[in-house]
């Protein structure tokens, strides 16, 4: 080691107590040398200025009485780095009583090597102690460390009445101070760790706290805050409810005490490697914020929401009724104030509300010393100093309740709005939640009274159904006029509320007609219950003196899709009513309606099996037209087209009945056991739905009378047009004897029908009701022998006519080889004779130049 390392390393430890103020460093001069900067530049410059190994410094600063340490450091340089601090590195104690210490036993206030210097750093109390360890031989050109330290006052940290001698517990009293800064225990420097410190602000009666945080950096450990934290309670001790957690870093936290107590409690744990620095809070006493008791009014359901200076949460009980109002109403309200009211009501699975919002009366002045008078529109309004707004949409709501600088509001409302302006409401929100802002920047008056606004708000059930509303607030029933419209169940696309019951009256004019058809159906199927959940489809027809008759239409169930449905015919409104159980709930449905120009009549008097019409069928009267007949679908077999209305009215003689068999069927849609799902196309007989593509689901159907009714219609919107269907009808008469009565009819063994002779054995079965009976097809022997003669003879001729036609082939093939034969003999012949010469010797050759004369035959 030079003379110089020698020099300096001759006195390691130091303390530092004569200076209030001064520097640092490691290496440090001795201050035995003379001040000179000779001596330090001699160091910096030196090469082989080598630091001994296994050395230890101990660098003790001590201050005065009600003095603390505070250093910084601007220069740090040590082997290894924040993860690794083997080979040099410093420890600093900042938190002991006496300079007399045990390293061992001492809490220890953070490890450092590498190049990143330690945080400021201020002792808890009036000792501070920095200690080097390094373990080898290292030469250095500069200093490890240095820095600056200072005795500062502890006064700021000592900010009321010490509770329990703890070094940061203390009571804050108004009476004392009314405003004033709280610094965590070593602000700005790091906080110790596993700390507490507890502040207990105490104001008088009438008072109410705020505060605020310039500055908050403080470990964060995760989204609850479960290491280091500050709590903050509303009132006196840590039982009263908590107005927030905070931890991390924090910009523009403001709070409000409700009563004129406040506590906050200050915990930390383990050691942060970002060294946070703690927090600085401002506070103030004061009885000009809003006073919570008048305004909350001694209501059920509406609370304040802890924290804020006037925000107001309102909550609904169940279709209760509650009043909102400005600060001092009816008196001027204050200055420099924003209150948020959230209006919230019900939500869950078994209920919905919505709040509706209508205000007695708002008088928000903008203008001094002016009588003013709102516009009639609130797209006119501006509101410069002082504005009532209500935010209805999601994204304002958000934006409210985010923050009140930048607020969003669907309806902005000033100045004096007159008692019967549209201004005043209702305001309904779009789901259970509204809110609604007073904010004020001036208190200008027009000297009337009263100042401010108030405000009713009505909870009801909110069904989540468009339509006009009927009967009272909580009664699902609803009444559509439109043209055109849709309905749904109850909060749909969610599920449906248990034990609801709900009706819908679509209502339409003299000669008009109402089609309705699902786009989704979905209601409960529970196993053991049949139809637990289902919806009804009512006619409703009315007298001259307007009492309604309900008739039943159709009825449907879980497990079903109703199909298109049009109102009777003379019927221009209809009733739909939606029930459903205790048990289970679903996703429920949703329908559209048109209400359109009635047809004509209720089915065509003249019968059209061709019509490819959007109004097709007919009447069939089986006295005129005969005994049997088909209808089909129109174009069928071509496919079948959207919006079709089709009714056929098949009529039989005075006590007959009319039998359909179904031949062809492909109409989209199942049959399935649960239920019948004709969603986009549907026949009904007599009532009954029938679709799908597989036919033998459906047997033969029997009319309860002469009559028998049948329809096909489609969706107006969408169809994906298949086939279509043929159906075959024959008129019969059941009978309990043993015989028909006359005739002309012919007794079927088995079902019991009697149908006209003149359909035995005309290839269809005709008898087939309830049970298998073919036995008019069977008792065709002697037709069955004509026709197999018929058809042995056919068969003959036919033999025969192919005999000769192969007989008249052979022998054409046989002239015609015959003549090929002797065609072939006279061609060798003539070959023969033509064939020349062969002469022994080579003919002559051609020489150069000659040519050579060649002969064909």
């Amino acid at each position: 080691m030079n003379l110089i390392s020698t020099i300096i390393f001759s006195v390691c430890d130091y303390v530092f107590d004569k200076s209030s103020e001064g520097t640092f460093s490691l290496p440090l001069l001795p201050p035995s040398l003379p001040k000179s900067p000779t001596i330090e530049e001699a160091f910096n410059q030196s090469t082989n200025a080598t630091f001994p190994s296994n050395i230890q410094c101990i660098y003790t600063f001590v201050a005065g009485p009600g003095q603390r340490v505070k250093l910084e450091f601007d220069e740090f340089s040590l082997a290894g780095s924040s993860e690794n601090c083997q080979i040099e590195y410093v420890d600093i104690y900042s938190e002991l009583k006496s300079p007399d210490f045990n390293v061992l036993s001492s809490a220890l206030a953070g490890r450092y090597c590498g190049s990143i210097a330690p945080q400021i750093r201020i002792s808890l109390y009036n000792i501070l102690v920095i200690v080097f360890h390094s373990r080898s031989h290292t030469q250095k050109r500069r200093f490890l460390f240095r820095g600056r330290y200072s005795f500062i006052s502890d006064a700021k940290y000592r900010i009321g009445r010490p509770i329990d001698s703890q070094p940061c517990s203390f009571i804050v009293d108004s009476s004392i101070k009314e405003r004033g800064e709280l610094y965590s225990p070593t602000y700005p420097g790091s906080y110790p760790q596993s700390f507490f410190c507890s502040y207990l602000l105490r104001g008088r009666k009438g008072q109410r706290i705020h505060v605020q945080f310039p500055d908050f950096d403080v470990f964060f450990g995760g989204e609850h805050c479960p290491y280091d934290s500050v709590t903050i309670f509303d009132g006196p001790t840590s039982s009263y409810p908590i107005i927030k957690k905070l931890c991390g870093l924090q910009q523009k936290v403001e709070l409000y005490s409700f009563g004129h107590e406040l506590l906050i409690h200050f915990n930390t744990t383990r050691p942060a490697k970002t060294d946070p620095r703690g927090f600085v809070m401002e506070y103030k006493f004061t009885s000009d914020f809003v006073n919570l008791i008048d305004l909350l009014d001694g209501q059920e359901g509406v609370t304040h929401i802890r924290g804020t200076e006037c925000d107001l949460r309102v909550q609904s009980n169940r279709e209760t009724t509650h009043y909102i109002k400005s600060p001092n109403y009816p008196n001027a309200y204050p200055v420099n104030t924003t209150c948020t009211y959230v209006i919230d009501g019900l939500q869950g699975e078994q209920h919905l509300e919505k709040a509706i919002l209508k205000f007695e009366s708002i008088a928000v002045i903008n203008s001094e010393g002016i009588e003013s008078t709102a516009p009639s529109s609130p797209d006119d309004i501006t509101c410069p100093s002082a504005w009532v707004g209500v935010a209805i949409t999601e994204s304002n709501m958000r934006a409210v309740m985010s923050s009140t600088d930048e607020s969003v509001f669907d309806y902005t409302l000033c100045e004096r709005i007159p008692a019967n302006s549209p201004l005043l409401g209702p305001y309904i929100s779009e789901g259970p939640r509204m809110t609604v802002q007073f904010g004020s920047t001036n208190v200008p008056s027009d000297n009337l009274s009263p100042l401010g606004f108030k405000a009713q708000i009505d909870f009801k059930t909110d069904f989540g159904i468009d339509g006009e509303e009927l009967g009272h607030s909580n009664e699902c029933m609803f009444r559509f006029t439109g043209s055109a419209g849709f309905f749904n169940s109850p909060r749909y696309p969610a599920n449906y509320p248990l034990d609801a019951n709900c009706t819908y009256l679509i209502v339409g004019q003299p000669k008009q007609e109402i089609l309705i058809y699902f786009e989704q159906f979905a209601l409960a199927n529970e196993e053991n219950k049949k139809c637990a959940d289902w919806v009804k489809i009512y006619d409703v027809y009315r007298d001259s003196n307007g009492k309604e008759n309900l008739v039943l239409q159709h009825r449907y169930c879980g497990g079903s899709f109703p199909g298109p449905v049009v109102s009777s015919f003379g019927v221009h409104e209809m009733r739909v009513i939606f029930n459903s159980d205790s048990d289970e709930a679903a996703n429920g449905f949703k329908a559209f309606y048109l209400i359109r120009k009635s047809r004509a009549e209720d089915v065509p008097t003249k019968f059209d099996d061709k019509s490819s019409s959007t109004r097709c069928g007919g009447v069939i009267d089986a006295s005129i037209v005969g005994v049997t007949g088909s209808i089909t679908s129109p174009n069928f077999p071509v496919k079948y087209a959207k919006n079709e209305q089709c009714y056929w009215l098949i009529k039989a003689r005075e006590n007959h009945k009319i039998l359909l068999r179904v031949n062809e069927m492909e109409i989209e849609g199942e049959m399935k056991p649960s239920g019948i799902q004709c969603q986009n196309a549907v026949i009904r007989v007599n009532g009954e739905e029938y679709c799908g593509t597989e036919l033998h689901p459906i047997l033969p159907i029997l009319s309860n009378n002469n009559t028998l009714r049948i329809s096909f219609i489609t969706n107006p919107e969408k169809v994906n047009g298949l086939q279509g269907f043929n159906f075959t009808w024959t008129e019969v008469k059941v009978v309990e004897e043993q015989h028909c009565s006359t005739e002309d009819l012919y007794l079927c063994t088995y079902s019991k029908l009697c149908i006209s002779s003149t359909l035995r054995c005309n290839g269809d079965v005709n008898c087939g009701y309830g049970v298998v009976d073919d036995t008019d097809e069977q008792h065709c022997e002697r037709k069955e022998n004509s026709a197999d003669m018929t058809v042995l003879i056919a068969g003959m001729v036919c033999a025969l006519m192919f005999t000769a036609l192969v007989l008249f082939f052979c022998f054409v093939f046989k002239k015609k080889l015959e003549r090929k034969k002797k065609s072939k003999r006279h061609s060798e012949s003539a070959r023969r004779q033509r064939e020349p010469y062969r002469q022994q010797k080579p003919l002559h050759r051609a020489h150069a130049g000659e040519y050579v004369k060649l002969h064909f035959p």
